[in-house]
């Protein structure tokens, strides 16, 4: 009776240690999962801050009227697709002032003038000047207009919170077409 008595109390025993090594891996391995909760709450935290500083600063540079566009790459109508790293361009805004260069592949329309450049080529004041921020999205929608007497332009810049932008160009007399790059501030002033 006495060896049934100690595999009872030795088996008892395995149980009663199991149920606490059971127990305590419960715990550890809910206690690491609210840490690992509450860190993906504070890099949450931290990268909805960043994001909110990133867009005060662009909102800051659009608000001041001073401001370029630079290109990477193009789209056309067409859906064409074509990297322009390398070809100098750029819209410059500072105040009522614009300074268009800008590349183009697209068709003319019929009964218009096609500069013989093929570009879009622009300096001096613009019209219909609009900002509009859409801070629950953190982008700015800046459009404007300019009156080259033969031609019109309509520029639709989308600007996000980091400054990627994409720029929409609609014209009276070529189909139209957009470009993607940064908004950053006005390197040199001295031009306008």
């Amino acid at each position: 009776m006495a060896a049934i008595s100690t595999v009872f109390t030795v088996t008892n025993l395995n149980a009663k240690i199991m149920k606490n090594v059971i127990v305590l891996f419960m715990a550890l391995l809910i206690g690491s999962s609210l840490l690992f909760a509450q860190e993906v709450s504070n890099k949450s935290m931290m990268k909805e801050e960043k994001a909110n500083k990133a867009y005060a600063a662009t909102r800051a540079l659009i608000e001041s009227g001073q401001f370029e566009f630079i290109a990477d790459r193009l789209i056309a109508s067409t859906g064409y697709t074509k990297s322009i790293i390398t070809t100098p361009n750029n819209i410059r805004i500072k105040g009522e002032q614009v300074e268009v260069y800008l590349p183009y592949f697209g068709e003319a329309r019929a009964n218009t003038p096609y500069m013989a450049d093929g570009g879009i080529k622009y300096k001096g004041l613009m019209e219909d000047y609009t900002v509009e921020f859409k801070d629950d999205k953190r982008r700015a929608i800046v459009r404007f207009s300019i009156d080259k007497g033969i031609e019109e332009h309509n520029f639709i810049m989308t600007i996000h919170r980091e400054g990627n932008s994409r720029v929409t160009v609609i014209s009276s007399g070529r189909t139209s077409i957009s470009y993607y790059g940064d908004t950053g501030a006005l390197e040199d002033v001295s031009g306008f």
